[in-house]
């Protein structure tokens, strides 16, 4: 699994790949962690050196003490990533809205039929993906102007499902 990972003004790439073994935006690095029972302290091994380290998950983020310093570290999965960036995003008022798949997935539910009114934030479609289902609201009111998917096709990554006029 893929994380994106923001300690104060940096940003990491973490990749987790097999129990004892992570990539760091792309050096790979070689972890023993153990948490000690019923603490936050965590005992670390990371290519050979050894770390205390306290962990605890706060507002939104993590809170780290190691070395004597302490971190605000906030992670972020690819999936979660996504699809925050897919409702954060802002639709221009006019011209055409396009509702794209942010992860490859199946077609669930069209909740539209084209030439249907829509407000801003109702909902269009839903996609499994990752056994999971996600909403796609439109980022704005107008028209279906065009339904590309329909119930049961697989999407890929940046598909275009709906486009509202």
């Amino acid at each position: 699994m893929k994380y994106v990972t923001n300690v104060g003004n940096q940003q990491f790439t973490i990749e987790i790949n097999q129990a004892g073994v992570i990539t760091v935006d792309g050096e790979v690095i070689n972890v023993d962690m153990l948490q000690m029972e019923d603490t936050t302290m965590y005992s670390t091994i990371i290519d050979g050196l050894s770390h205390d380290i306290r962990m605890s998950e706060g507002d939104g983020a993590y809170i780290v003490q190691l070395n004597g310093e302490i971190f605000e570290v906030v992670v972020e999965d690819e999936r979660t990533r996504l699809l925050a960036g897919l409702r954060n995003s802002t639709a221009a008022s006019t011209g055409e809205a396009v509702i794209k798949a942010p992860m490859p997935g199946v077609v669930v539910e069209v909740c539209v039929a084209e030439g249907q009114v829509v407000e801003a934030g109702d909902i269009v479609v839903i996609l499994e993906s990752m056994k999971m289902q996600n909403e796609f609201k439109t980022p704005r009111s107008g028209q279906v102007h065009q339904i590309r998917v329909a119930v049961g096709d697989k999407v890929d990554q940046n598909s275009v499902m709906i486009t509202i006029a």
